[in-house]
């Protein structure tokens, strides 16, 4: 993982880090290992893009129990 995004448009100039928001904006609440499957990626390369989009506060995530979902930060749209 890249040490140093300092900006959301250094972490979105990444191609999958834009797909895995554009995914969770149309599933909303999807698992991380759903989200895997549906891009085609592996848990540990999705873990590190999440990280980043996570510090920066693009996406959010919610747990319960074990089960980890994944929602866009209203917050970060409404900028």
């Amino acid at each position: 993982m890249p040490s140093k995004i300092l900006t959301v448009r250094d972490a979105l100039s990444n191609p999958l880090r834009r797909r895995i928001v554009v995914a969770i904006m149309d599933n909303p609440g999807i698992g991380v290992r759903q989200l895997a499957r549906l891009l085609g990626v592996g848990l540990g390369t999705l873990s590190g893009h999440l990280l980043i989009l996570q510090r920066l506060g693009i996406i959010r995530e919610e747990r319960n129990g074990k089960r980890v979902s994944l929602y866009v930060n209203e917050k970060f749209l409404l900028r």
